[in-house]
């Protein structure tokens, strides 16, 4: 059952492992090795260099939320209801197995917390942070009981009935 679910959310793994690449370049932070997918204790991971500032750090941490959340709205949006068949299938696929991993991981919340503990001396606005990064915390804990499926029902609801108007 556990490789059954990785090959069908491999999808949303590439695009979790991308998210942070792309953020990677946006923030001016080098990359040294990308793992889009793979079966394993870590499905994927980005290695890249420290980020230097919070702002950087923030970014590459909430880029999966952000960009897997997106994709999977449009996604969801351009599913027709009630027809399961063809291009309709999918679109409710890849927009089920990308949200599924927009919830950014522990590891990425571990890393941002380092982070604005060691920023927090030179820019007491990193402050700001922490109820982010405890928010994180929590959505990932409550992976355990599911809450990313939660979490890709309520996008699909935005994105299938409330996006259509």
């Amino acid at each position: 059952m556990y490789y059954l679910y990785n090959l069908l959310t491999a999808p949303g793994v590439i695009v979790h492992e991308l998210s942070h690449a792309v953020f990677c370049l946006f923030a001016g932070v080098k990359i040294y090795k990308i793992k889009l997918f793979g079966f394993g204790q870590t499905a994927g991971y980005v290695v890249h260099e420290e980020a230097k500032k919070f702002y950087q750090g923030f970014l590459i941490s909430v880029g999966p939320l952000l960009i897997n959340s997106f994709l999977a709205l449009f996604l969801f949006a351009k599913f027709t209801e009630p027809y399961l068949t063809g291009i309709n299938a999918v679109y409710l696929w890849l927009g089920f197995a990308i949200g599924m991993h927009a919830i950014p991981s522990g590891e990425d919340s571990k890393a941002l917390l380092r982070l604005a503990n060691y920023r927090f001396k030179r820019n007491p606005l990193v402050i700001f942070g922490y109820p982010l990064i405890l928010a994180m915390y929590i959505l990932y804990l409550l992976k355990r009981w599911h809450i990313d499926i939660v979490f890709v029902g309520f996008l699909f609801w935005l994105g299938n009935i409330y996006l259509k108007g």
